[in-house]
């Protein structure tokens, strides 16, 4: 993917990856979960979460809120949210805005930096590794300051320790070592720095911030679930780039992810930068 910098550019490759990222995305429940229960989602009102993507945990987050709390969803991706319904059984297809009313939900096409939504409208905000992709996180945190109301608490996740997120690393430190340069994608870890990311938090008039690490393992430990995540389209375009060594170059992949569990004994995994913020 070549670097992303403007929006809809950003749309367009969400729509194509919603297919391969909704069968993968299990791998970051834990950094999902973390924010549900730091922010006290069940004592919230109005909740809006903006980049719910595929939305892998929301049949536990429907029954987690208050039946009586409103619940908007968006993303910047219509096959994302298409495939969210389709996870929470509803019959309609999604087009632009679809109401719920069994669970009190709203799901519509936003833009984070540019939301739709009056000034101190809700008294929950979520946006769970979407900060790190927009093209301008500053205008997305400003954003959400904007439209909570006084005393309400705001939640972001973003990459945060690339050592630890291997399975980041794994197929271009390969390609590498066969003189194979990726073609240059927008950096995955420019806001993982955790002093960075506090001040642009209260930068736009945030306080009581806390931020942290937090691993999100995978449960993949054998040689066919491994094999299953190196076969995801993007990893076998990366393959093909090592023309008749493609399968050489697997092989070694899928070596180093054994590797890691059995001689390391460590999970194959993500880390991520989580950070709850309260607009006083």
């Amino acid at each position: 993917m070549s670097y992303i910098q403007e929006i809809p550019e950003i749309e367009k490759y969400w729509d194509n990856f919603s297919d391969e990222y909704s069968s993968q995305d299990d791998a970051t429940n834990v950094f999902y979960l973390s924010l549900l229960n730091m922010l006290k989602v069940n004592t919230r009102k109005q909740i809006l979460e903006v980049g719910a993507g595929a939305g892998f945990l929301y049949n536990h987050t429907m029954n987690y809120k208050r039946p009586e709390a409103s619940y908007v969803a968006t993303d910047l991706s219509e096959k994302m949210l298409s495939i969210l319904c389709k996870r929470l059984q509803i019959q309609e297809g999604f087009r632009d805005q679809l109401f719920v009313e069994k669970y009190n939900l709203k799901v519509e096409k936003a833009n984070g930096e540019q939301l739709q939504y009056s000034d101190n409208t809700f008294d929950c905000y979520i946006a769970n590794l979407c900060l790190q992709i927009t093209t301008n996180p500053e205008k997305m945190i400003a954003e959400a300051f904007r439209v909570l109301q006084k005393g309400g608490v705001a939640g972001f996740t973003v990459w945060g320790d690339k050592a630890k997120s291997y399975y980041f690393n794994i197929v271009p430190e390969v390609l590498a070592k066969y003189g194979i340069q990726p073609p240059a994608s927008r950096p995955m870890f420019h806001l993982n720095d955790r002093e960075k990311l506090i001040k642009m938090l209260e930068d736009a008039g945030f306080t009581n911030v806390i931020c942290w690490n937090q691993f999100s393992p995978f449960h993949h430990q054998t040689e066919d679930e491994f094999n299953r995540l190196l076969n995801y389209p993007r990893n076998l375009e990366a393959f093909a780039m090592a023309g008749d060594k493609s399968q050489e170059v697997k092989q070694e992949c899928l070596k180093r992810m054994m590797d890691h569990i059995q001689l390391n004994k460590l999970p194959l995994g993500l880390d991520g930068l989580i950070i709850i913020a309260t607009k006083n």
